[in-house]
């Protein structure tokens, strides 16, 4: 039952006189080029009434989002979103302000609001609560990792938040809402106006559904360590003692111990999925005896309802849930054979889609590239098939439960029992301590003496020399593709033959005396292999209804460089930016993450348009981290050169799939800068943008 409780408020001071009205930024650049409004530099109460939305929570009238510079360098400067345009910072934050943000990750995105190290915003939502005497308070939260003390903002930040959104806002009183036991802690005795949400109610419904899935229950900093090894999935209703910045993961239902804004990134989220997500209080501890269950969740008007659950029907209902099943060609084990790159056919249709069965499409596309451009642009490789992947795992044998007792298996016949076991589909917890014992008896398996010495030849042939280090890539039929992206979900991994040859197995490797171990080659073949099993490559599978029989892992063996100049990765449009088909180039410099950068550091951010094949403009958006003000990862000249190369690139490179309605279809490519400052492209994807 719902039941209010008077809430604590901390009485403010006077608010400031309030910002120009007539004051200009860049909401108002924004709507003149979008033609409608996304955000507002000064707030008075008309002005909230219009950039936020009404709610029918119990003790709340209206709710939007906020913005407000965490440090001088900020690219913007206070502001409040308009709702009714942009439920999400993420989605606002890219299509109001592409040049700055236009390709913005989620996991940038909450570096850059919560992160104690990159902070350069204080964001998330600003909701206008009614007191129990019918006065109103405009509570805001401050987001953070929520994990530990010592990453929780701290009074003197709140401080900085508060007076940056009252200098903009003027349509009542703001205060600090907590988000949770950390930041209550920390507001203990800091003057700043504050307000506890928490103590109004002990339930609360913002997606009122019915879900089924396995509880799991996180502590904040547990929580994010399930987050990073991808340990919940869509078949997971997770137990929050904190209600999270954000569950990018889909998954069948969430239950938060502390309350959520109505536009918090985990609801919007959960009401376009119509999964079920309440506030209960004290969840953690009230459904501690559910953890680990299979169960029926309800998120009702008035209280929450768990009952027990049958696999078939979380199955059921889960498939449902699903998007419609990709379909990925089903593996062609005919041949043996170890195809160099430039030999492999991919002259018509038929012949790419025959690579694709053999090889994988990450091989399979760098042929079909590299057979259509100049050679100075291309790195020497070669294509380990299927079939090799089929033998080991036919070949090698070992002994493990599957919840009949010990049996010996081979590896293969392993995996046949597990897609055909209800209890391993139906339970993430089984399927994922499964899954990590297949991968580790795969890493233990021994290789087939002629795979070895076919290897050993083809490597010697192409690479010219046992003490050159190579790298092993993934190179799946479920990766790469039009509607399977599956980037991140395999490893790849080094390789020296110089290290199998030696008298010893003691590292350093002969490749490169700065690998402290050796780096054979049976080592980076299985460590490829196993990768197909990974608990995230399996659940991103399952998500999209892949069928797992059909799954194989080939190899594309090429030079590992280890002195690049720079890398980089570039589109050919931008994926945010629908019709914009200007060149992105996000490039940094050596080997530094480009995708998933280290916390502190970003890419340079270029765009190109490019007209007849030749640059025409080069807009420098951002620049590198880790260079001085000035000084560029790519010249001008290189710029130009990557444009022009794309540009060629794009006419040549076959395409058998015609994109879906209301979508197109982009290429995803990765470069590197060679020490001499010339370039090569070892990568290359189709990537399907909404039109």
């Amino acid at each position: 039952m719902r039941r209010l409780h008077l809430l604590p408020f901390v009485l403010l001071s006077a608010c400031p006189s309030g910002p120009d009205p007539q004051a200009t930024g860049p909401c108002d650049d924004a709507e003149a080029r979008l033609g409608a409004r996304v955000c507002l530099h000064a707030v008075d109460a008309a002005a909230w009434v219009q950039v936020s939305r009404p709610t029918d929570l119990v003790d709340q009238a209206r709710t939007g989002k906020y913005m407000v510079p965490a440090r001088p360098d900020a690219r913007l400067p206070a502001l409040v979103m308009d709702v009714n345009a942009h439920e999400l910072h993420l989605e606002f934050m890219r299509t109001a302000f592409p040049d700055l943000f236009g390709d913005l990750d989620p996991l940038t995105y909450e570096a850059l609001i919560s992160d104690p190290q990159r902070r350069e915003f204080f964001a998330g939502p600003l909701t206008e609560f009614v007191r129990p005497d019918g006065t109103r308070v405009f509570g805001f939260t401050v987001w953070d990792p929520q994990t530990d003390a010592a990453s929780t903002v701290p009074c003197a930040q709140f401080q900085a938040a508060y007076d940056g959104l009252a200098a903009i806002f003027t349509a009542g009183p703001l205060a600090v809402v907590p988000s949770g036991e950390l930041q209550r802690a920390a507001l203990a005795g800091c003057d700043v106006p504050q307000y506890d949400a928490a103590a109004a109610l002990d339930y609360e419904a913002y997606t009122r559904a019915v879900g089924y899935g396995t509880v799991r229950r996180y502590t904040p900093a547990q929580f994010a360590e399930a987050t990073a090894a991808a340990a919940y999935g869509f078949q997971d209703i997770l137990v929050l003692a904190e209600a999270p910045l954000d569950v990018e993961r889909v998954i069948s239902g969430a239950v938060t111990g502390t309350r959520q804004a109505e536009l918090s990134h985990l609801n919007v989220r959960s009401a376009a999925r119509g999964t079920p997500n309440c506030y209960v209080k004290d969840a953690h501890a009230r459904l501690a005896a559910w953890d680990g269950q299979l169960v029926r969740l309800e998120c009702g008007k008035a209280d929450l309802t768990i009952a027990p659950a049958t696999p078939e029907e979380a199955q059921a209902w889960w498939d449902g849930l699903r998007p419609d099943p990709v379909d990925i060609p089903a593996p062609d084990l005919e041949t043996t054979e170890l195809a160099d790159l430039l030999a492999l056919p991919t002259a018509t249709a038929d012949e790419r889609a025959l690579g694709v069965r053999r090889y994988g499409a990450k091989g399979r596309n760098l042929a079909a590239l590299y057979q259509r451009i100049p050679a100075a642009l291309q790195i020497p490789g070669f294509l380990v098939p299927f079939r090799r992947y089929a033998d080991f795992m036919a070949a090698q044998q070992w002994t493990v439960d599957l919840g009949q007792g010990p049996e010996l298996l081979t590896l293969a016949d392993t995996v046949t029992r597990l897609l055909a076991d209800p209890h391993f589909l139906a339970d993430p917890a089984v399927r994922r301590a499964r899954l990590d014992a297949l991968y580790d008896a795969i890493r233990d398996g021994a290789c087939d003496p002629a795979l070895l010495a076919d290897v050993q030849a083809k490597l010697l042939d192409v690479f010219g020399a046992p003490d050159v280090m190579v790298r092993f890539r993934s190179s799946s039929n479920a990766e790469d593709g039009l509607r399977f992206n599956g980037a991140g979900l395999y490893e790849s991994t080094s390789g020296c033959l110089a290290d199998d040859l030696d008298a010893d197995a003691l590292g350093p490797s002969r490749c490169d005396p700065s690998e402290p171990d050796e780096r054979g080659l049976c080592r980076a073949m299985k460590k490829v292999w196993a990768s197909l099993w990974l608990p995230r490559a399996f659940e991103e599978r399952a998500w999209y209804g892949i069928d797992h029989s059909k799954a194989a892992m080939g190899l594309l063996v090429d030079l590992r460089l280890g002195d690049e100049a720079a890398n980089m990765v570039a589109f050919t449009g931008d994926p945010s930016l629908a019709r914009d088909h200007r060149i992105l180039v996000n490039a940094q410099i050596g080997d530094l993450e480009v995708v998933s950068p280290d916390p502190g550091t970003w890419p340079e951010k270029t765009r190109l348009t490019v007209e007849g094949g030749v640059v025409t403009k080069i807009d420098r958006l951002r620049g590198s981290s880790e260079l001085p003000d000035g000084e560029h990862v790519l010249s001008d000249a290189q710029l130009r050169d990557l444009g022009a190369h794309l540009a060629a690139i794009e006419s040549v490179f076959p395409l058998d799939d015609a994109a879906p309605p209301d979508t197109e279809i982009l290429l995803d490519t990765e470069w590197k800068v060679r020490p001499d400052q010339t370039l090569m492209i070892k990568q290359i994807r189709p990537f399907l943008r909404a039109e």
